[in-house]
């Protein structure tokens, strides 16, 4: 049995108080679309002792993979 092969994707968002902005509620549509499936969400801080952004991890079965 073939191994299940993954592809991934990582979108950076900078924050807004904490929160994603509403408008990247179209464009996490057009991944799920697409296919994508968010996995994972960290919040990232570039030295400003805040989160200034957000990484979301999406991934993704390759084409011609199964499991």
């Amino acid at each position: 049995m073939e191994r299940s092969k993954w592809e991934y994707k990582v979108l950076n968002i900078q924050s807004r108080n904490y929160q994603l902005p509403i408008s990247y509620e179209d464009e996490m549509n057009r991944l799920g679309a697409e296919g994508w499936e968010l996995v994972g969400i960290a919040a990232i801080n570039f030295k400003t002792g805040a989160t200034d952004h957000i990484s979301l991890v999406f991934k993704r079965r390759r084409d011609g993979s199964q499991g």
